[in-house]
């Protein structure tokens, strides 16, 4: 039986106007409340909010044990991305990867006494900041991955998953099997965002159907775009698109096919976690609970009927 999560990117409105919940723990309340009865029982986090959450509740630990008594079962993933601002932190350069492991270490302390299952990551830097994206770059990303991947998972027990960003320097299919092909797939799975692929022109259902065997996770959301022009826009390619003022939708409002997706969870019985994702729902006026409530109908009378 499949596990929802909800990927934490909710914004709400306040006297100070539009703002995250993570500023007030009363916010905090109403915001997981809601998530709770819509039926989702896990987590995602960013990996900068460990240490806000362990401010405002004293510990992560006691920040997990708070959203036991919502309902939830635990934190079920944590996200760290390298996009490329850091020259210190660029995933295909070997020079930095001691960095990078140490970074991941860190975050695995902090989550220790938890049930955190995986570490999602983004495996390159944003592709205008490592492009060309040659074999040598993508066997420096492998390297890295597999050296971290083997840490978190034998030393402290959570998975490390790759997530691909449309816009990041492991976007096309033939680069993404040959990152796969160089990695061990003891210590490197793979999490699947539906929409980043399928704007990347990527099928999600076929990729997940060649690597289910490594697949940890999936990001439940829709697009309505395809891109195969401007994803080398720096900083924060998501926004700087001129044509295409929100990229991201709930599960059923777009061009991703997931009734396949699901037929081919369906085939390989898969029975992790799926994490609904709608980031950035605000922009047009977009509504954060009425988005999250639209796809927990769609998940529900549609999808688990698979």
């Amino acid at each position: 039986m499949n596990k929802y999560s909800y990927m934490n990117h909710w914004m709400m409105q306040s006297p100070q106007g539009l703002t995250s919940p993570d500023v007030r723990r009363s916010y905090m309340d109403l915001y997981l409340k809601q998530i709770a009865a819509l039926g989702f029982s896990g987590l995602d986090i960013f990996s900068f909010t460990i240490d806000k959450f362990a401010r405002m509740f004293g510990s992560f630990i006691k920040f997990e044990e708070y959203l036991k008594d919502l309902g939830f079962e635990k934190v079920s993933g944590i996200f760290n991305a390298y996009i490329g601002d850091n020259k210190a932190l660029l995933p295909h350069v070997r020079e930095c990867h001691d960095a990078i492991f140490q970074d991941f270490e860190e975050a695995c302390i902090k989550a220790e006494g938890t049930g955190v299952e995986t570490f999602i990551a983004m495996p390159a830097a944003s592709y205008c900041y490592c492009e060309p994206v040659t074999d040598e770059k993508i066997r420096n990303l492998a390297e890295l991955w597999n050296r971290v991947g083997e840490m978190t998972l034998t030393k402290y027990g959570i998975h490390l998953s790759m997530h691909h960003e449309f816009w990041c320097g492991l976007r096309e299919i033939e680069a993404i099997r040959k990152f796969y092909r160089w990695t061990d797939p003891r210590y490197v799975y793979f999490f699947c965002d539906t929409a980043q692929h399928r704007i990347a022109g990527v099928d999600p259902a076929q990729l997940y159907d060649e690597l289910h065997e490594r697949t940890w996770g999936f990001h439940l959301k829709d697009t309505r775009d395809t891109d195969f022009e401007y994803y080398r826009l720096p900083p924060d390619t998501e926004l700087m698109v001129p044509d295409v003022p929100r990229w991201f939708f709930e599960a059923g409002e777009g061009i991703v096919d997931f009734p396949a997706v699901y037929r081919k969870m369906k085939e390989h019985n898969y029975d992790g976690w799926i994490s609904v994702e709608h980031d950035k729902a605000e922009i047009g006026g977009g509504n954060f609970s009425e988005c999250t409530g639209v796809s927990a109908w769609y998940i529900r009378n549609v999808l688990q009927k698979i």
